[in-house]
């Protein structure tokens, strides 16, 4: 019996410790103050806090007309998916599931409802280019007119500079 119970011990250490390095995203979750430039319209700055007890974050955004919006980021490390979900003022909202996650992009499918409650959907995609700067692409049919559009944007980490 003891051999059972130190076998069962042994083999559930090599089992957490085998998957304990794969809960982490291998996207870099963005952290600090950063600018987004959206050619839909969408301008805004954020600050992002990494969450203490999970692998995610969470922002706090603020537009350029002066919305609030808060947003969630989170690894879901056995779908190997990053999810985002935002929600502000006048019930805009977004939500991003990122089923494509490298390092250097994450790619997937976004729908938004901005203030006014005009809804776009369709592919998403964020590639770093850099620590400070990243580039969007947002694939999506005008809810107008039919046609689909690709709409570009950046992302510009805030640095504060030096006196």
């Amino acid at each position: 019996m003891k051999k059972i119970l130190t076998s069962l011990f042994i083999l559930s250490f090599i089992v957490v410790n085998t998957f304990a390095d794969n809960h982490k995203s291998p996207w870099n979750l963005l952290q600090g103050h950063w600018q987004f430039e959206e050619e839909y319209g969408f301008k805004s700055e954020v600050v992002y806090e990494k969450l203490n007890d999970g692998e995610g974050a969470i922002g706090k955004w603020a537009d350029q007309d002066g919305n609030k919006f808060t947003a969630l980021i989170g690894w879901m490390p056995e779908l190997k998916k990053l999810v985002a979900l935002g929600f502000g003022t006048n019930g805009a909202y977004w939500e991003c599931n990122f089923t494509d996650v490298t390092s250097e992009s994450i790619k997937g499918t976004m729908i938004y409802r901005d203030t006014e409650g005009k809804v776009q959907e369709g592919n998403y995609m964020i590639k770093r280019i850099s620590d400070n700067y990243l580039e969007s692409e947002f694939k999506t049919k005008d809810p107008e007119d039919g046609k689909f559009k690709i709409l570009k944007g950046t992302i510009k980490k805030v640095v504060k500079k030096k006196e």
